[in-house]
C-alpha cells in the first residue's frame, strides 16, 4: 500500500510539474496526462483491491517458501482468505465463466488515442477503450471479492472433511481458529470417528499377528502398545499447544508417534497430501544444474 501511494503522489507531481513547464509540448502531454490520470473515486477503489489482493501475494509467497507445505497448510490459509472476502449476498454479481481459460491480457485492446498511421489491417476486431473516459467502478469491491471466491471454490475444491481434518491433524493449525465453532466441534468428531476406524483396524492387525509365534519380550511389548492404545489420543492430542509454524508436523508426529499411535496414523495418511509442487519443481531444477 505504500508503494501505491508514491505511485499516486508522483503521477501527481509529475503532471503539475508538466502544466507549469515552459515548453509547449510537454504542456500538452501533461493535459493528456491529467485527463487519463485516474478520478480520486478511481485511486480509492484500487487501495480496496490492494488490500483485498494482498491477502493472495502473502499466500503465494508463504505455501511457495514454505518447506512444509502440506494440504493442511494450504486449506488453513485459504479457509482464513475466504472468510475475509465471503460476502452476504452476491445474488447480484455477474457470473463468472471460469471453463474459458482466456484472461483480459488475451484480448486485442486498443485505445482511443492509437496513431492514426497505424493500419487498419494491423488491428483486426480490436476492442477499444476510452482512456479519457472514468471507468464503471459501481459495486467493484463487492464483484471482485465475488469474483476471487467463485474461483478459489472451483480451482481449490478441497473437500471440508477432508482440509479440516488435515489441518486438525496438524499440530501447527490444531485450534481451527479459522473454523467456526460448529465447524470445530464436527471436526473433532468425525476425527473421534475416524480414530476409531483405525484403531479397530490396528486391534485387527495385533490379532492376526498374534496367532504366529512370538517371544515374551514381543509379547510384553505389545501387551504396553495395547495398553497405550486404549488411551483416548484424540482428548490428549487436542489438550496439547499448537506448535510453531515454522516447525515440520511430520517430524513432530515421528517423536510422538508412540505417545499417538493411531493418530500418528491418520496422521501419516492426511498430512503427505502436497499443497503445492514448488519444492518438487525447486528439487528438479537443483538436480538439473548439478
Amino acid at each position: 500500500m505504500e508503494t501505491f501511494n508514491k505511485i499516486k503522489d508522483l503521477i501527481d507531481i509529475l503532471a503539475f510539474t508538466m502544466l507549469i513547464n515552459p515548453d509547449l509540448s510537454t504542456r500538452r502531454d501533461g493535459k493528456r496526462l491529467k485527463n487519463i490520470n485516474l478520478t480520486e473515486n478511481e485511486w480509492q477503489e484500487i487501495s480496496k483491491l490492494i488490500i483485498i489482493l494482498e491477502d493472495f501475494a502473502g499466500a503465494t509467497e508463504y505455501l511457495g517458501g514454505s518447506k512444509y507445505a502440506t494440504i493442511s497448510l494450504m486449506y488453513s490459509v485459504l479457509a482464513m482468505i475466504k472468510q475475509k472476502i465471503l460476502l452476504d449476498n452476491d445474488s447480484n454479481v455477474e457470473d463468472i465463466d471460469l471453463t474459458n481459460s482466456d484472461t483480459a491480457f488475451d484480448d486485442d485492446v486498443g485505445y482511443e488515442d492509437a496513431p492514426e498511421d497505424e493500419s487498419i489491417s494491423e488491428q483486426p476486431k480490436r476492442r477499444k477503450i476510452n482512456i479519457n473516459t472514468p471507468q464503471n467502478y459501481t459495486d467493484l469491491e463487492k464483484r471482485v471479492k465475488a469474483a476471487l471466491y467463485r474461483s478459489m471454490n472451483h480451482y481449490w475444491e478441497v473437500p471440508q472433511e477432508q482440509g479440516m481434518l488435515a489441518a486438525l491433524l496438524d499440530p501447527r493449525f490444531k485450534e481451527l481458529r479459522f473454523a467456526s465453532n460448529s465447524l470445530r466441534i464436527r471436526t473433532q468428531e468425525q476425527l473421534k470417528s475416524a480414530y476409531q476406524k483405525m484403531k479397530n483396524l490396528t486391534s485387527n492387525e495385533d490379532q492376526e499377528s498374534e496367532l504366529q509365534p512370538v517371544s515374551s519380550n514381543s509379547l510384553l511389548a505389545r501387551m504396553f502398545q495395547n495398553d497405550a492404545i486404549s488411551i483416548d489420543e484424540v482428548a490428549n492430542y487436542l489438550a496439547l499447544p499448537k506448535i510453531h509454524h515454522d516447525d515440520c508436523p511430520l517430524t513432530w508426529w515421528r517423536i510422538n508417534k508412540t505417545r499417538f499411535p493411531v493418530l500418528s496414523k491418520l496422521a501419516k495418511k492426511y498430512l503427505a497430501i502436497p499443497a503445492t509442487s514448488t519444492l518438487s519443481e525447486r528439487l528438479f531444477s537443483e538436480a538439473g544444474n548439478s
